[in-house]
């Protein structure tokens, strides 16, 4: 009887010692595994609205140089316009003085009035010659070939310039092929010019066999040099005359706005560079969206947003997208009247950023998973997927197995797949970190 009871007491402390054991050990296990929360993959569209950065910017513009001006030191005197500045066909941009304008004009007038003078003295002296009908004819035939030696030259000049800008050193015409319309135009006027100058030596060497005395020759040489002097002196004052007119009042060629304003009001301008940029009002901005920031692909009419600064919300649509030199991606809205005035106006606009929210949609149903449960980085994206295990004493476990997948697109917490996992179970949101073949808790709340 008394083994008996003793019996019955062991079993009872090897049951409780087994109890204990297994509760430990189940305590122990629960500590040191990892609790992930675990989700079945929905399928559906993509859709997020992502917030980016715009900036106004004209593509119509372009930079405007005052080419009548090159050449002639300018000062401005006034500047009416700034960026953005909405103008009508002639409005006044800037006013510009000719630097020493006054004193160029009496220099070109003096010498002027010294060819005069030559020229009076060559008739003076040469009062009582008398020209025969062969020293006219000599006469005409070197007048004209002074024109035409000038008009070869000048045309000559232009070519060559475009030739050397453009690359090319032949000079047999077979470089034509790939040469701009100007060239083209430049070497054909300069055969042109050459062949005027070829009839001219050629008239003129008919002349040379009349019987010319000297002192008609003397006499027609002299007159042409002077003739050809006060003409010269006299288009010179006609042209600053008019380039000083011009210059008084800059206008705008047309409707539309000024985007850039290089000269400043006191201060000296080159008129080799560009003085301002203009772009017709038929060629609207836009407000460019930067998108190379986003893993999106923005595309043609998406549907976009941004705050009015009188407080409301503009809506619009993607118009175009495009590239950058710099290889960056960006979306064009086009702004209308409207528009520019929600933006603040023409000036106000292109003085800062804005935030353009986009409302993204995929074309096609994917996989969709919370950003939290997509690893690891560019081309090498992964998540965790879970497959149950019975040990040898028929304990079920959860385990990880990394499964690869391609993203598509990725914004604000949310991320599509190419794959379709809508039958796995993805572990995330871990408390520890967790990896390959690694043994999971599920969190049980």
């Amino acid at each position: 009887m008394k083994l008996k009871k003793v019996a019955v007491r062991g079993l009872i402390v090897f049951a409780v010692v087994v109890a204990l054991c297994m509760f430990f050990s189940g305590t122990i296990r629960t500590i040191t595994t990892a609790k992930v929360k675990i989700l079945t993959p929905r399928q559906g569209r993509f859709s997020q609205q992502v917030e980016l950065t715009g900036k106004v910017v004209f593509p119509g513009a372009e930079e405007v140089k005052l080419e009548e001006a090159n050449g002639v030191s300018l000062s401005v005197t006034a500047v009416n316009v700034q960026p953005g500045s909405e103008v009508a066909a002639g409005d006044v941009l800037f006013t510009a003085e000719i630097a020493d304008y006054d004193k160029t004009m009496d220099t070109l007038r003096d010498s002027y009035n010294e060819a005069a003078a030559q020229l009076a003295e060559v008739e003076r002296k040469n009062a009582g010659l008398r020209l025969r009908p062969t020293d006219e004819a000599w006469a005409e035939a070197y007048e004209a070939l002074a024109a035409a030696q000038a008009d070869e030259l000048e045309r000559r000049i232009e070519r060559d310039a475009l030739m050397a800008v453009e690359g090319f050193s032949g000079m047999d015409g077979a470089f034509l092929e790939g040469a701009s319309e100007e060239l083209r135009a430049a070497w054909a006027a300069h055969l042109q010019a050459a062949a005027a100058l070829t009839a001219a030596e050629n008239a003129m060497e008919s002349a040379e066999r009349y019987n010319i005395s000297d002192a008609a020759r003397a006499y027609i040489v002299d007159r042409q040099k002077y003739q050809t002097q006060m003409e010269d002196y006299e288009r010179q004052m006609v042209d600053l005359r008019v380039l000083r007119t011009t210059l008084q009042s800059v206008t705008a060629p047309q409707a539309g706005f000024v985007t850039e304003v290089n000269v400043k009001a006191g201060e000296s301008f080159d008129p080799g560079t560009a003085a301002y940029a203009f772009c017709p009002a038929e060629k609207p901005p836009v407000l460019r969206v930067d998108t190379s920031a986003t893993t999106l692909t923005i595309s043609r009419g998406m549907e976009v947003s941004f705050d009015s600064v009188r407080g409301g919300t503009v809506e619009a649509s993607v118009a175009s997208t495009g590239v950058t030199v710099s290889g960056d991606t960006y979306a064009d809205i086009e702004l209308s009247e409207r528009m520019i005035r929600e933006l603040g106006g023409s000036i106000a606009m292109l003085a800062g950023e804005f935030t353009v929210r986009v409302a993204y949609r995929s074309n096609d149903t994917t996989t969709l998973l919370p950003s939290s449960a997509v690893r690891g980085a560019g081309e090498d994206r992964y998540v965790y997927v879970l497959q149950q295990r019975q040990s040898a004493f028929g304990v079920n476990s959860l385990v990880t197995q990394k499964q690869p997948v391609t993203v598509l697109a990725e914004a604000e917490g949310s991320v599509s797949i190419a794959e379709d996992l809508s039958y796995m179970q993805i572990a995330y949101m871990e408390d520890r970190e967790i990896g390959e073949d690694m043994t999971v808790m599920e969190y049980v709340n």
